[in-house]
């Protein structure tokens, strides 16, 4: 009988990030037939990787955890014994958890000089095929010809019940669309009264309800609902898995470069994602054959590796050349 194989995956953040590792995953369990697959992220974020198939274990990490912490974590994973390990964040917190153990140690190499004459010189060195999966996929030997296999996520028939039960108890019919505005920076959201404009053309055009998903923060959403009654504004009422389950049950998503929208398509979901100061260079962009990346051609962008630099232009004019008909269009056309 083969030995079974004992992997440890890290990455603590971001929620597009841990998503899109999950293509990397399956690439794994392809590789190791035999294996079981730990999953090592910050505790807020764990929620996301509940049932993943691929997954036997998810371990979980506060992000308040002092060195001393550390250093007990450090020696949890040293007696684990692990085959192989894959550093999927490469920061000092994760190279400190797996320096000088006696393992296999696999880390991303992130593409740091490209990424810096990409925005401070605004030119793009970048292989054409490049994204934050291939560069997932690196830390094993891989055909960069082949198509990566697509993200995945779980979401329980008991949870969707659940959130049919949210949708009825509030009129919300069996066939809607998901509208996700916020993002964590300013620069990556568009604007409210734009995002109004198609609210009501595609209410007119296909009689559909329009649910709003966000954190309690996203004050864009607040802003959104006051110009706009046909939106239903659901922003800071559900957890991680309650929006998951939502949009499991959607018809198409729509909105900016976050992490919900990396989940909408790990759930099989077409989206429709603005793309202002980031790229697919920048770890942004869709993946699915039937999802589209909205985006204007401007000089200056992509200017940042998260979208978090302020415009230092008169207007942020990669947000002011996409039209209220383009984003529409988008989501009619598959919806």
């Amino acid at each position: 009988m083969n030995k079974k194989n004992k992997i440890l995956v890290i990455r603590f953040s971001s929620i597009g990030d841990i998503v899109l590792t999950t293509s990397f995953l399956e690439t794994i369990k392809s590789k190791f037939i035999n294996s079981e697959i730990h999953f090592l992220t910050l505790d807020k974020f764990a929620p996301i990787l509940e049932m993943q198939p691929n997954i036997s274990r998810v371990i979980s990490l506060s992000n308040s955890t002092n060195l001393i912490g550390l250093l007990r974590f450090k020696k949890y994973i040293s007696l684990a014994r692990y085959n192989y390990v894959y550093d999927l964040h490469s920061s000092l917190r994760s190279r400190f958890l797996t320096f000088g153990l006696d393992v296999d140690i696999k880390t991303i190499n992130k593409p740091r000089l490209l990424r810096f004459i990409l925005f401070q010189f605004h030119k793009n060195k970048f292989p054409k095929n490049f994204s934050t999966i291939m560069m997932y996929h690196q830390c094993i030997n891989f055909d960069s010809s082949i198509k990566f296999p697509d993200t995945k996520l779980v979401v329980s028939k008991a949870e969707q019940v659940c959130a049919r039960g949210f949708l009825n108890e509030n009129k919300v019919g069996d066939s809607f669309v998901v509208l996700i505005p916020g993002a964590a920076w300013p620069q990556k959201q568009w604007y409210s009264s734009r995002y109004g404009k198609v609210i009501n053309k595609i209410v007119k055009k296909t009689g559909k309800d329009i649910i709003m998903l966000g954190g309690k923060n996203d004050k864009i959403c607040e802003e959104i609902s006051l110009i706009n009654n046909h939106v239903i504004n659901f922003a800071g009422d559900t957890d991680l898995r309650e929006a998951m389950a939502i949009i499991s049950l959607s018809d198409i998503v729509f909105g900016s470069d976050t992490g919900l929208m990396h989940i909408a398509e790990s759930l099989g979901k077409p989206v429709s994602m603005i793309l202002g100061p980031t790229s697919v260079e920048t770890g942004g962009g869709t993946y699915l054959k039937d999802s589209v990346n909205i985006e204007s051609d401007v000089w200056c962008r992509p200017c940042s590796q998260n979208g978090s630099l302020k415009c230092f232009r008169s207007s942020q004019y990669c947000m002011d050349y996409i039209s209220t008909e383009i984003v529409t269009n988008s989501v009619l056309k598959r919806v």
